[in-house]
């Protein structure tokens, strides 16, 4: 998958800054992914993951991390001389982490096996519906708002084929809650790894056509209240949920704990730079940060991980 991220994203500078393919493509590629891959590969892994009692906290803590974080990025972005689509922007690169196999995922791997991987696919069950289900509405309202509609978002709304993803991922809870097995040629076939794939190579390579390197030097000074936030801010949250759930008497265990503190000190989500494309908020700081994050990740606090918790 790391080839598949380096590869995608040099590929799509290299289209943009060489061959002279236009940014528009960006949008274009990516509502194109969210229509076709994004729904269905959301569908597939909620419907599959083991919905058990023994580890409700687990994504507990990953949906409130989430929530808290993104309302304390809403409040400390607010002071900042940023025009509304750029604020919004930087609110979800605050609150939206990549917790997938190209970041949190994958060193939990790295760290703690297949253990590990389970685990954090349980932390961020709920993450998806989250997003799904209360970011891009959100979105949508706010871009009916811009159009100058009504400002009202209605049912009907959800027929607009972005919001795809909303009601598969209704549906996959109700099959996974009703114990609906998944035909065997999904599994057979790696239908999810080749959706995964593809996606995150489209993706990839989206995120590329708008990362301009004599550009991203013009957010540097976002990058460090989003470095805090990312990775101070959300560790010290998720901790304090974890001490709170010991007061209360749910005690984790140390495993569980070291992943959460993995999954809650990620960079940005490749998502929030698809969102920040399709609702057109702001594309190119969108992908500059998510550029950032994940080098200060690479490069600071996956050597810092691997030394306190391997």
């Amino acid at each position: 998958m790391f080839v598949v991220l380096v590869g995608g994203v040099l590929a799509g500078c290299i289209a943009n800054n060489r061959l002279g393919v236009s940014e528009r493509w960006a949008k274009i590629i990516m509502t194109a992914v969210l229509v076709s891959f994004e729904w269905l590969v959301s569908l597939l892994i909620i419907w599959q993951i083991p919905l058990t009692h023994n580890l409700v906290w687990l994504p507990i803590i990953g949906a409130l991390t989430m929530l808290i974080i993104t309302a304390i990025s809403m409040v400390l972005f607010s002071h900042l001389k940023l025009d509304h689509k750029s604020r919004m922007t930087l609110v979800l690169a605050g609150g939206l982490s990549n917790l997938g196999y190209t970041g949190g995922a994958f060193v939990c791997f790295a760290l703690f096996g297949t253990q590990g991987l389970g685990l954090a696919n349980i932390y961020f069950i709920l993450w998806i519906p989250i997003v799904y289900l209360v970011f891009f509405p959100l979105l949508k309202i706010h871009e009916i708002r811009l159009s100058g509609s009504a400002g009202t978002f209605k049912l009907g709304e959800l027929i607009d084929p972005r919001m795809l993803p909303i009601p598969a991922a209704i549906i996959a809870l109700i099959l996974n809650l009703k114990g609906v097995k998944q035909p065997d040629f999904i599994a057979d076939f790696h239908i999810v790894d080749i959706f995964v794939y593809t996606a995150s190579s489209l993706s990839f390579f989206a995120i590329g056509l708008r990362v301009n390197f004599s550009r991203i030097k013009n957010y540097i000074n976002l990058y460090f209240p989003l470095a805090a936030v990312k990775f101070l801010l959300t560790p010290l949250v998720a901790l304090a949920l974890v001490w709170l759930l010991t007061l209360t008497g749910h005690d984790l265990t140390s495993l569980v704990k070291k992943v959460v503190i993995v999954l809650s000190a990620c960079p940005s989500a490749v998502l929030m730079v698809t969102m920040s494309n399709v609702f057109d908020l702001d594309g190119p700081l969108a992908s500059a940060l998510w550029v950032a994050t994940t080098v200060i990740f690479v490069a600071i606090v996956v050597p810092i991980l691997f030394f306190v918790l391997a």
